[in-house]
């Protein structure tokens, strides 16, 4: 059905990108959102929730520069992740989007503004100040969307959601979009006074899920140093969920003096500092990029092979949202938690699939989720045995050789530096004459 009544600009951009099939969320609320009605859109991390009310909503805004799509997001990275598809599908219809964040400068947004975009992309704190400077013009707004919804409509964050929400028209369309259903979501009609239609897919969109997830028992005392192993993997590349900023600062540091290549998603990071930490780790210069929850609120990395979780998050939907950063969009990925005997248990209450959670090891140098049988592990002992004895005493040699040499040098050095006495005339033989007038006095 979305494939029949995507416009044709849309549709042939789709095939261009070489997309196949419509995710369920995709399918299940583009008709209801073209429609003009209220929706409330469920679906894991990775399938696609982005596209799913942009090509929609797109299709039926004007290009007339009037503001009338509004997308609220709970992060600066999940603002310009989502201000980038606008921006990119908008173009088809030469409509033009406009990313809105705290912390950038505000003279320059002001600025921008005046170009008239008819989409804007941002976060609320910011946003609202513009309103209520009259900088940020809400009377034409058609749809707003609150991705994350979840997240945006937590108690401290909703008294200035709902007056951002106030100054729009009271016949706008409402899209709230999320990965998990929480208790947050069951108060859309109280505070929003609309009966919104829900399209769960969460247990549709498994289908496409190909993430293993796993545990590593490490005591807590010796967590970073299973990281810094971790780490030596070969090619290892992770984001690393730590729950509190302090412990942050102190893992980046223990793993970067043990010769670990990381990054940071500090909360106390300007924008600057947060765009090259993201940067350097989509490149592949970095392997571990290290966060807490609400720094890391809808990053997308393509291909990001794990997520580990450092340290266990306190609720199933803090584990999935942090989970669905790998594994996007039907690909493979492996979700790591490293747990000691007493929260190892947790791990199967958090996943989807308890069933499925398997225990990892590192062994030879590799991630595996079998250790070899003890007689396995004897036989490859054993059979290393005489190559690593012949190496020791290889090496034994060389320590020999090279200490002697050091030996010869240092001989050689002092000689060199061993200096002849200096005297005058009169100082030679100062304690034979010394005798001689003594004997002299006493004849």
């Amino acid at each position: 059905m979305m494939m029949e009544e995507m416009a044709m600009p849309f549709e042939k951009y789709w095939h261009e990108m070489s997309f196949q099939l419509p995710t369920p969320i995709q399918e299940n609320v583009f008709k209801p959102l073209l429609e003009g009605k209220d929706v409330v859109g469920l679906s894991p991390t990775g399938t696609g929730k982005t596209l799913a009310y942009a090509i929609p909503l797109l299709q039926k805004t004007d290009a007339n520069n009037e503001l009338q799509l509004l997308v609220l997001v709970p992060s600066q990275e999940l603002a310009h992740q989502v201000g980038h598809v606008l921006a990119e599908w908008g173009s088809l219809k030469d409509l033009s989007a406009q990313v809105i964040i705290g912390g950038a400068n505000v003279g320059r947004q002001i600025d921008k503004l005046k170009e008239k975009p008819e989409i804007v992309v941002g976060t609320p704190g910011r946003l609202l100040e513009l309103a209520n400077q009259k900088k940020l013009k809400l009377h034409n707004i058609k749809t707003v969307i609150l991705d994350e919804a979840d997240y945006l409509m937590q108690e401290e964050h909703l008294s200035a959601l709902r007056e951002l929400i106030k100054k729009m028209p009271g016949s706008r369309q409402m899209g709230f979009f999320s990965a998990t259903n929480s208790e947050n979501l069951k108060d859309i009609q109280k505070w929003f006074n609309t009966e919104p239609l829900w399209f769960d897919t969460t247990k549709e969109g498994q289908f496409m899920d190909q993430t293993i997830h796993g545990f590593i028992e490490a005591p807590t005392r010796k967590r970073a140093e299973m990281l810094r192993r971790l780490g030596n993997l070969e090619e290892m590349q992770a984001l690393v969920f730590v729950n509190a900023t302090q412990e942050l600062d102190y893992l980046a540091q223990k793993l970067q003096f043990e010769g670990i290549n990381v990054r940071m998603l500090h909360s106390d990071y300007g924008k600057a500092q947060r765009k090259n930490a993201m940067d350097e780790f989509r490149k592949g210069n970095v392997t571990f990029l290290l966060t807490t929850d609400v720094s890391a609120r809808g990053i997308d990395i393509q291909d990001l092979p794990y997520v580990i979780h450092y340290d266990l998050p306190l609720s199933k939907e803090t584990y999935l949202h942090r989970s669905g950063r790998t594994g996007r969009m039907g690909k493979k990925g492996i979700v790591l938690s490293l747990v000691n005997d007493r929260n190892s248990r947790d791990i199967k209450r958090f996943a989807q699939h308890p069933e499925e959670v398997k225990e990892f090891f590192i062994y030879g140098g590799e991630l595996v989720d079998q250790l070899p049988s003890r007689e396995s592990r004897d036989a490859i002992r054993d059979a290393q045995k005489p190559a690593v004895a012949k190496a020791a005493k290889i090496q034994k040699k060389a320590a020999l050789v090279a200490s002697k040499e050091e030996e010869a040098k240092k001989e050689a050095v002092a000689k060199k530096t061993k200096k002849k006495k200096i005297r005058s005339k009169d100082q030679k033989n100062k304690g034979a004459r010394r005798k001689s007038t003594e004997k002299k006095l006493s004849e």
